[in-house]
């Protein structure tokens, strides 16, 4: 867990028309899901370490699944930033399912019920449940009543319980209240209980998968996660009948959640390996029959190519986002040494000069910085930043392109002994 919540100022545990959103997302890239959640809910949110919190009326709570930079969201239940630990781990787990039991759930459900379109019935029907004792005792609770599981995650060093108790206790207390059937997998709800040094807080998950992948219908080695792609593409600023290209698109992340976040720009996804051009082509042409929600065929294509030599005329890109490679799974460092400063010139010659511009991920930084003195001509570094994803440290460069026209290196010619 990361640092406690700070809800000064938030409404969403007090107010009835209000509710508190916890939404994750990778590190470094909280400012991006702020802008977007104030673009597209007209909410004001605070970040913390890889997570946003915004309020937000209850009736607009399911727009919150159409933001593409989240991994997860949560609708807040319950908070407090002064809970005591008694001194034994068994006094401990009771006050921690007494805190749960003792929380106004009813408001989060009825949230959580709208959002995942939940037709079921939530609380037991104490007449219902005895009728259904008598007719079949082995089966006392009503079948149309959601099925759920509770998580535990914690940090601090005063806790005398293990996450997996702390499980048992809070997810049993909520069976007796609720009476709802316990589901390790396949699952209607997740209850999450975060445990810090004197914070606490009950959360349930809007989002029993995560959004991680949604958009793939085919995955290879090096997917880039669709959230991630979509931050990258927010970073660009991208303006509507502009030309975007992913020189190295992968199973194209970066083309097709460019195209869905509705920009009014084109965008474009190479590679030079055929099996990934074709798993990109089939992610963008299943994309509207996997996603229902998606009526109208997104503003995308791809094309297997060589970012190196690509096969465009001068000035017909207005922006490049990629997910340069790594250098761990794939290829080596030693060959990004030659590889960033290749594709960074060749690139110059089809952005535009001066109002061009590039957003690039890599987690081979060393490699990035030793290839400035090469590109520096054509490209201008505007800023960059850390992220973490999936526990490997990287950084995002945001990139200008210079006024400098782009003049080809001359052929070297080999000098022939007479």
């Amino acid at each position: 867990m990361c640092e406690p919540l700070n809800l000064e100022g938030f409404k969403g545990l007090t107010d009835d028309g209000l509710c508190t959103i916890e939404a994750s997302c990778a590190t470094g890239f909280e400012p991006v899901v702020l802008e977007e959640v104030k673009e597209l809910l007209d909410c004001d949110g605070r970040v913390h370490r890889g997570r946003v919190i915004f309020d937000i009326p209850i009736q607009k709570a399911r727009e919150t699944l159409k933001l593409r930079t989240v991994n997860n969201i949560w609708v807040l239940v319950g908070h407090t930033h002064q809970f005591v630990y008694p001194e034994s781990s068994e006094e401990q787990l009771v006050s921690l399912a007494d805190f749960a039991d003792k929380l106004s759930w009813e408001k989060s459900l009825e949230v959580w019920k709208d959002v995942l379109n939940f037709e079921g019935t939530i609380y037991k029907d104490e007449e219902t449940e005895k009728d259904n004792l008598e007719s079949n005792p082995k089966k006392p609770r009503l079948e149309d009543m959601p099925s759920f599981r509770c998580s535990c995650y914690r940090t601090g060093t005063n806790h005398k319980f293990k996450s997996t108790e702390a499980q048992i206790s809070v997810g049993g207390r909520i069976h007796d209240k609720f009476g709802w059937n316990v589901k390790m997998k396949d699952y209607n709800m997740e209850v999450v209980i975060n445990c810090d040094v004197d914070q606490v807080y009950v959360a349930i998950a809007l989002t029993n998968k995560s959004l991680f992948y949604r958009t793939l219908t085919q995955l290879g080695q090096l997917a880039l996660k669709p959230t991630l792609a979509a931050s990258l593409v927010k970073l660009a600023k991208v303006e509507p009948g502009e030309v975007v290209l992913d020189p190295m698109c992968g199973g194209g992340s970066i083309p097709l959640e460019g195209a869905l976040l509705n920009t009014g720009a084109f965008f474009l996804g190479g590679e030079i390996n055929a099996e990934g051009a074709k798993r990109c082509r089939t992610n963008m042409t299943g994309v509207t029959s996997v996603h229902t929600e998606i009526k109208y065929p997104p503003l995308m294509d791809c094309f297997q190519g060589d970012a190196v030599n690509p096969c465009f005329k001068d000035g017909c890109i207005d922006v490049i986002v990629t997910d340069l490679p790594f250098g761990r799974r794939s290829g080596s460092k030693a060959d990004n040494r030659v590889l960033y400063p290749r594709t960074m010139n060749a690139l110059a010659r089809l952005v535009r000069p001066d109002t061009g511009r590039a957003i690039l991920l890599t987690q081979d930084k060393a490699s990035m910085f030793k290839t400035f003195n090469q590109i520096n001509k054509y490209w201008k570094l505007s800023r960059f930043f850390g992220v973490n994803i999936g526990g490997l440290k990287g950084l995002v460069f945001l990139f200008n392109r210079t006024a400098d026209l782009y003049v080809p290196k001359a052929p070297k010619v080999k000098k022939i002994k007479s």
